[in-house]
């Protein structure tokens, strides 16, 4: 049994009271965001003309600036305190992966953006953020309702809470409630390890010869871009404005849902059947950037598939192995080691010149990544 933080998606009910509250919070966090970045970016700018390409951000700058700007504005006062706070810390892990890791300038946040939220974090002694019965009681908003499972109910009783991040995302509100749990770790059925190949065509293809196929999104495409042309047609803010957005809300929340479940039910079954899971370490943001893969890769999103494999190798002691992406998994025979160089992408089968074996790619490309992802964790239980 370990200890691990989850965050547990909850739907939430607010009257039109909270509503109020809980969009003034979200502005403020929108605005306290936009200003002190403007604050620190003006700052930057000085110090980067002489020469000086980083400029120290910490708890003590951020919280000054912010105590400035609740002098200056008084509607900052109408948050929850934590809320603003968090906001700059945010900030601050924002520029640290700027300065550290090359991620992107930090961008100023628009109201247009379809998910909007604040974070709240929980005064452990005072318990100011609690369950009871079907309530969530959060500061200065009150007891909300929500609804849930009774597993994640249990749970939310149960465990200790860090903080709740409340979302509006497409018309409906949502509280993530992040939680300190034990967990136990799921024992899978098998002592054998898996290769995994991810794709375009299908989403995934295991050594063991299962093909996992994309999703079929065409019935809620097809909705989706009924209501959005609806929408067009319409005037912003109308009656009949909403309706049509109401709907097109509903089938893209359709989509998302549907797509999540089926990733955490693959990922559930591979830390279940295999002990020892090898993947390729793709280049997803630079395979974004080809504009014939885009829009099949956004589809199929296969950072949110990794992603969720990771997390859940880590809880359940399932050894998780990226081999380099650079490795030809797909050039090499698995039966002889022959390296096909002029192997095309468009080439699905293929034929060894030296052992004369039939191949399909993709089960090829997973046997051989299975291979070498056990050479580099020096298991020998192979299925």
């Amino acid at each position: 049994m370990t200890l691990v933080n989850k965050g547990l998606r909850i739907r939430i009910y607010p009257n039109k009271d909270m509503m109020q509250k809980i969009e003034q919070n979200i502005g403020n966090a929108r605005f306290t965001w936009n200003k002190l970045l403007q604050m620190y970016s003006e700052t930057y700018r000085l110090f980067k003309q002489y020469g000086y390409t980083k400029l120290r951000c910490n708890m003590t700058t951020f919280n000054t600036m912010l105590n400035m700007l609740k002098v200056e504005y008084s509607f900052l006062g109408l948050s929850e305190s934590t809320s603003l706070q968090q906001v700059f810390r945010d900030l601050i892990n924002a520029f640290n992966k700027f300065f550290n890791e090359g991620a992107g300038y930090p961008r100023m946040k628009s109201k247009r953006n379809p998910k909007q939220s604040f974070r709240i974090q929980n005064n452990k002694k005072r318990n100011t953020v609690h369950v009871k019965g079907c309530y969530l009681h959060l500061p200065k908003l009150g007891d909300v309702k929500f609804r849930t499972s009774k597993e994640y109910k249990e749970l939310l009783v149960d465990s200790v809470i860090n903080n709740v991040n409340v979302c509006k995302e497409k018309g409906l509100y949502f509280a993530v409630v992040n939680i300190e749990t034990i967990h136990t770790p799921i024992k899978s059925e098998k002592d054998c390890a898996v290769g995994i190949d991810l794709g375009l065509k299908n989403l995934a293809t295991l050594s063991t010869g299962l093909k996992i196929v994309n999703l079929n999104f065409e019935k809620e495409d097809e909705r989706i871009n009924f209501y959005q042309q609806q929408m067009s047609r319409r005037t912003k803010g109308s009656r009949g404005y909403k309706e049509a957005q109401g709907k097109y809300w509903k089938w893209v929340n359709r989509k998302k849902n549907r797509k999540t479940d089926a990733y955490h039910r693959f990922t559930h079954y591979l830390i279940t059947h295999f002990n020892t899971i090898c993947m390729e370490n793709l280049n997803i943001r630079g395979m974004l950037q080809n504009n014939k893969w885009s829009p099949k890769l956004q589809r199929n999103g296969l950072y949110q598939l990794v992603e969720q494999l990771k997390y859940k190798c880590d809880w359940n002691d399932v050894c998780f192995v990226q081999v380099d992406r650079f490795y030809p998994s797909s050039q090499l025979c698995n039966n002889c080691g022959y390296q096909h160089h002029d192997l095309g992408i468009g080439v699905r089968e293929w034929v060894c010149p030296e052992c004369k074996t039939c191949h399909d790619r993709d089960i090829n490309a997973s046997l051989n990544i299975r291979d070498e992802g056990l050479r580099l964790t020096k298991n020998i239980m192979i299925i």
